[in-house]
């Protein structure tokens, strides 16, 4: 189905003594009876998702940090981004370098100009390209060939801002705003599948765990079970917190939180070797740092207890999401 539909409720306006007889006909519905009471959301795009039978068992994830680099702060107004394999973190006096490993240093050089913001973020066949705006839409383009004009497919208007380009997954367009919401519809037709609040705005851009097959060193191949596995890791815009999300059904896998009065400025990112690399700063201007994380198996005797955060200290780990 193409066109586009809005993230609204729509209410019918019944007459006095039809509203009444309306009300009573649908409590009495065997349909009612079977799908409960959660069905008087009348959302156009919140029917019942197909989403079809894992293969495999949820993820069972657990953060453990690796270390910290530090950084001479304070940082810039830029966040940080990822390029060629290399962490590049603006300051208010040049750009760090980091190569995201064991014994990691910063090397500052001149400040660097970051890359052009996505506007479009295009398939692997070419054939369909999709973007979110700040006026809250997100939209689909496609076209039957190279020669041919970009035609629009499908277009969603969001209860909020966008300013983060969506993630293409496979077969899935996943995107955030500041309606708190992270939000993961087919991006063949729009159809939502899942949508989880976080409770905070979100306006940094999402990031895919892992990023390669770590048996190949490749992307594995997609299909519609193809996101089993795949995390989508979130940094709300207080900072707190760095969250990894199921990209399968949107359920919370874990969470790693940073002591008070410290806060990322970055989106998560993802380097060489699956390592998670997120710019911090601290309560003072000067205290900066790039922390390096890395999602791991959880054991299996169930959740290890937290540990306090400790710069001293080379692995920590974080408590489970839930």
């Amino acid at each position: 189905m193409h066109g586009w539909y809005r993230e609204t409720v729509i209410v019918p306006r019944l007459s006095r003594f039809g509203g009444v007889s309306l009300v009573l006909a649908v409590l009495a519905s065997p349909a009612l009876a079977q799908y409960g009471a959660a069905t008087s959301e009348a959302q156009p795009n919140n029917y019942p998702p197909a989403l079809p039978d894992r293969r495999g068992p949820a993820p069972r994830l657990i953060f453990e940090r690796l270390g910290e680099v530090p950084l001479p702060g304070p940082l810039g107004e830029v966040p940080a981004w990822l390029e060629a394999g290399v962490v590049a973190v603006p300051l208010a006096e040049g750009t760090a370098r980091v190569v995201p490993g064991e014994d990691a240093s910063a090397t500052v050089a001149p400040a660097t100009t970051p890359p052009p913001p996505v506007e479009w973020v295009v398939a692997p066949d070419g054939r369909r390209r999709y973007r979110a705006t700040a006026d809250g839409i997100v939209e689909a383009q496609k076209r039957s060939s190279p020669r041919k004009r970009w035609k629009r497919d499908w277009k969603i208007v969001a209860p909020n801002s966008i300013f983060a380009p969506p993630l293409l997954i496979g077969p899935r367009l996943c995107y955030s705003g500041l309606d708190d919401r992270v939000t993961c519809v087919r991006a063949s037709n729009g159809h939502r599948l899942w949508a989880v609040d976080l409770g905070d705005r979100i306006s940094r851009p999402l990031s895919r765990w892992p990023e390669d097959d770590p048996a190949t060193g490749t992307r594995p191949k997609r299909g519609d079970r193809a996101v089993e596995g795949d995390i989508l890791l979130v940094v709300p815009d207080d900072g707190a917190s760095v969250v990894a999300l199921d990209a399968y059904d949107g359920r919370r896998v874990a969470s790693y939180q940073l002591p008070a009065n410290h806060r990322f400025l970055s989106p998560a990112l993802v380097a060489p070797g699956n390592r998670i690399a997120l710019a911090r700063k601290g309560y003072a201007e000067d205290d900066t740092g790039l922390v390096v994380l890395r999602l791991s198996p959880l054991p299996p005797a169930g959740p290890a207890p937290p540990v306090p955060y400790n710069d001293a200290s080379p692995a920590q780990t974080s408590s489970p999401g839930r």
